[in-house]
């Protein structure tokens, strides 16, 4: 659910018809912003300041490949200022460069995600945690600091991770988890983050994309100005895809939000939808 105020649709349209009209380095792609042209807050710790609510820009994280599905799914009907536009930079096409096992299987689950089967149910349906980077680009997130941390929570699920910045190792390779293992540091005034140790139940959106669990994800999060935080991410998992890709996209400080980020009543495994969504009528 998502929560309304006055004048937040007001406000958070206007921000995305300025994010669309910013030149894209491919004709529907984000624009990839760096660190050094914008001199951000600090915190007490000298730390660039990225704390406060935020939320993605454009909306929507139905399809990262195809931003448009986003609409047709939520509205029932295009959305011209989002026709063609993709989350992914690279490769330059914005689509994902899976081997030919894997754009099969993916293509399976698309194919059945409005009716799905056991195999191909979509796990943020069932309210697990969503993984890393999906948990960014679906819904609000509040960002936290301290000297030796930064912590960020998501409005959906429950979800949220703490990425340490004391230049501890990566924790054992035979453990995986939902939001895998985040370890961070900073390059001048970036939040450079290398995730690892995920499990492969997670996916890149609500209808396909998958991977395996040997993913890797290395982060870069840049306040480009007071208001705004440029997020690139490059993708490498060598069981899934025939070379690592990179996604990147915007995400605008929320100031309508309110004291603090509102809780989804969601829980994991939620049994009660998975056997209406596998039991409906005519299955």
């Amino acid at each position: 659910m998502s929560h309304q105020r006055k004048g937040v649709s007001v406000a958070f349209a206007a921000v995305v018809a300025v994010s669309l009209l910013m030149p894209f380095e491919v004709a529907g792609q984000a624009p990839v912003a760096e660190a050094g042209a914008f001199t951000p807050p600090r915190t007490a710790d000298g730390q660039p300041d990225l704390q406060g609510f935020w939320r993605v820009t454009p909306n929507g994280s139905y399809n990262i490949q195809d931003l448009e599905m986003h609409s047709i799914f939520q509205q029932g009907r295009p959305n011209p200022d989002v026709r063609g536009m993709s989350r992914i930079v690279d490769p330059a096409d914005g689509t994902l460069p899976y081997q030919a096992w894997a754009a099969a299987k993916a293509k399976e689950i698309f194919d059945t995600h409005t009716d799905p089967t056991p195999e191909t149910i979509n796990p943020d349906a069932r309210c697990f945690m969503q993984g890393v980077p999906h948990h960014l680009y679906n819904r609000e997130i509040e960002i936290f600091q301290t000297s030796d941390s930064v912590a960020i929570f998501n409005m959906a699920h429950h979800t949220f991770r703490v990425i340490p910045l004391d230049g501890r190792p990566h924790i054992p390779e035979p453990i995986k988890l939902w939001m895998g293992d985040s370890v961070g540091r900073w390059e001048d005034d970036a939040l450079v983050v290398e995730v690892t140790n995920h499990n492969d139940q997670t996916r890149f959106d609500v209808v396909a994309d998958f991977h395996s669990d040997v993913m890797r994800v290395d982060e870069r999060f840049v306040l480009i100005d007071p208001d705004t935080i440029q997020y690139t991410a490059t993708i490498e998992d060598p069981k899934v895809f025939t070379r690592p890709w990179t996604m990147a996209f915007r995400l605008v400080r929320d100031k309508e939000y309110g004291d603090e980020l509102w809780e989804e009543a969601c829980y994991e495994g939620n049994a009660r939808t998975l056997e209406l969504m596998l039991n409906r009528p005519g299955r």
